[in-house]
Parts: C-alpha cells; structure tokens; sequence
C-alpha cells in the first residue's frame, strides 16, 4: 500500500503533463525540507529528480508504443512496460542521489525501490483504469480551463 501513491504520480503527469510533474516536485519539496530537515539546494535537486522520474518515464513509453495517455485503450501489457519504466527511472534517480550524497546504496536497494514503485503504480493504474477510464478528456478539459483563465487574467 505504502507505493500506491507512485502510480498517481503517473497518472498526474499523464493528467496534467508538466504541471503535474512540477506540482509533485513542488509538493516533495516542501515535504522534505519541513518535514525531514533537508537543506533547501538538496531538496529541490532531489524534487527535480522526483518529478521527472514519472514524466521521463512516460514519454518514453509513449514513444516506444506510440500511445497516446488515454487509458481506455491500453492493454495490460502496456501498463506493465509502463509501471516498469517508471519504477526503473525513478530508482535511477533516486541511485543517481545516493551515488552524489556519498549514501549507501546497491543492488537491494535498487531492487527494493523498482518492486515496489512497480506494484504500486501496476495497481493504482489497473484501479484507475477500471473506476476512471478515459484521462485523455480531462487533460484536454484542464488545459482549456488554464488557457481561459491566462486569458481572463491578461484581459482583466
């Protein structure tokens, strides 16, 4: 349960592209320096990393498979790669952190995080996609309410 939330962190990309990686970074950010006494330089390079582990990974995937985010029409195997590719970069990442902060890190670790990102994000999508299929439509909804509001504020 604990690596639930790492498939909503690919379902905001997925939902609000970079916004949503820069909110998750932003929110991890913040988390970190507060809440576990993070100097503020190591916790925005880690709340980079963080946000742009899910976003790497899925246009990556979207490259490969050629597919586009609506999740009606992707197979289990699709989510599979997907969940896997986003567990790979964000171990990466966070390896990547370890190896420049001089932690200890290796394999266990490394195996550690991309199971259970794997799972989780396996699950919360095979969740998501039978409650909530279609994100495609609330992507484009979002980005017309932004574009409304950039207006409105320019006008007003």
């Amino acid at each position: 349960m604990i690596y639930l939330p790492a498939g909503y962190r690919l379902i905001a990309v997925i939902t609000f592209g970079w916004l949503g990686a820069f909110s998750i970074g932003l929110a991890y950010a913040i988390r970190i320096y507060f809440f576990r006494d993070i100097p503020l330089i190591e916790s925005i390079s880690l709340a980079i990393l963080y946000g742009l582990a899910p976003l790497a990974a899925y246009k990556l995937w979207e490259r490969i498979f050629g597919i586009t985010s609506n999740l009606a029409n992707i197979s289990i195997g699709n989510i599979f790669w997907l969940s896997f590719l986003s567990a790979l970069f964000n171990a990466i990442f966070r390896i990547a952190y370890f190896a420049y902060a001089n932690m200890p890190y290796g394999l266990h670790e490394l195996s550690l995080i991309v199971a259970g990102n794997m799972a989780g994000t396996f699950f919360s999508f095979i969740f998501t996609k039978n409650i909530y299929p279609n994100l495609q439509g609330h992507q484009i909804k979002y980005a017309a309410l932004l574009k409304r509001a950039s207006q409105e504020i320019r006008i007003g």
